[in-house]
């Protein structure tokens, strides 16, 4: 996976900045109404995993569930691990089973 990433996807623009500052990443998403910055970091698992929390913006719930569909196409791509949390709970993952 590169450091610096940068896609088109269904009309959103999904801006990937790796290793920031140590552990986290800088992601961002937008269209022609929304930009978004979510928190982005590496979890402490045995596999590199990357979580992405999506319960912390303050957006309406559909956008949540847009959002979430999106980022969860988008990582399918990649080697990586993603989760992506949608409460401090529950995620969705594009870890190959």
């Amino acid at each position: 996976m590169e450091r610096n990433l940068k896609e088109t996807l269904d009309g959103w623009e999904i801006s990937l900045n790796r290793n920031i500052h140590m552990y986290t990443h800088a992601l961002s998403v937008k269209n022609g109404v929304y930009k978004l910055n979510i928190d982005c970091e590496d979890l402490p698992t045995d596999v590199k995993t990357i979580g992405i929390w999506l319960y912390n913006l303050d957006v309406p719930d559909a956008l949540k569930t847009e959002l979430k569909d999106l980022l969860l196409k988008w990582t399918m791509q990649f080697e990586v691990t993603f989760k992506i949390y949608i409460s401090r709970d529950g995620f969705v993952t594009n870890a190959h089973q």
